[in-house]
């Protein structure tokens, strides 16, 4: 497969040059996979901004349902950063709460995801942000006179540790996950601070929440009725914590949670 940078934040013309693309003016590209540079953006914005009907998650969910511009969404690769973009840490001003979602949410939807190296121990351009010299900054490790070793986790702070490891539970998850990689996509418009996006196969539900709030919430799962999860006994990818989907949840914290109907 090849994949083809088309820099724009217009799905129109990332979907215009995918393979088997219905354009008006005869174009027929034939490129797998195109860059999904808006959804990039989305993200970002839907993270830093405040809410408000036209700001803050709802990009992301507008993004999302924009898939049905695509001829194939599930081959477009979204990514949080990469070699020419400042580091999605530094996108995010340093909140590594809003920048664990940004890589879990890309993580769930129906894409191909690339990460950029470093990203798992956030490593930032926040000294000059956007020069390329520190976006592309040595790896640390391997390199003589090297302090800090992110292959062994010499010199890490807690903070690069815990990132590294959420990101691998993720990842290693996703691996096994047939819903993630081919299921049905279900995805609710914001409410009150939230974000409910559902990925379903034949034997496995996995639910992802993005809570804003600063403080904690109680949500309505009657709204999400039409999933038929209710009385189903989910786990929470990250902590092994189990729950029971019923008329309610809290959510203490602000951040993402990532469960599965899988046991």
């Amino acid at each position: 497969s090849i994949v083809g940078e088309e820099w724009s934040y217009n799905p129109l013309l990332i979907g215009y040059w995918q393979a088997g693309h219905q354009n008006k003016d005869g174009y027929q590209g034939h490129l797998t996979s195109t860059m999904d540079f808006a959804m990039n953006q989305n993200i970002v914005d839907a993270l830093n901004e405040e809410e408000a009907w036209d700001r803050g998650l709802v990009k992301m969910y507008e993004g999302l349902a924009n898939d049905f511009g695509y001829t194939s969404p599930k081959d477009i690769m979204v990514f949080a950063d990469n070699h020419d973009k400042s580091r999605i840490f530094t996108q995010l001003k340093g909140n590594i709460t809003n920048t664990k979602t940004a890589l879990s949410y890309m993580l769930m939807l129906p894409r191909i995801p690339q990460i950029y190296y470093g990203t798992e121990i956030l490593m930032d351009d926040f000294e000059k942000p956007g020069d390329h010299g520190l976006i592309r900054t040595d790896f640390p490790g391997g390199w003589q006179g090297d302090t800090v070793n992110a292959f062994t986790g010499e010199g890490l702070t807690d903070n690069q540790k815990d990132m590294q490891a959420y990101l691998k539970k993720v990842l290693n998850y996703r691996k096994e996950s047939t819903a993630i990689h081919n299921g049905k996509t279900i995805h609710f418009a914001p409410f009150n601070g939230t974000y409910f996006l559902f990925r379903m196969s034949e034997d496995e539900t996995v639910v992802y929440i993005i809570n804003k709030n600063e403080n904690p919430i109680t949500i309505d799962l009657n709204r999400y009725n039409e999933v038929g999860l209710k009385g189903k006994t989910l786990t929470n990818i990250i902590t092994s914590e189990t729950m029971v989907w019923e008329d309610t949840v809290q959510l203490d914290k602000k951040g993402s949670l990532i469960l599965t109907t899988k046991k």
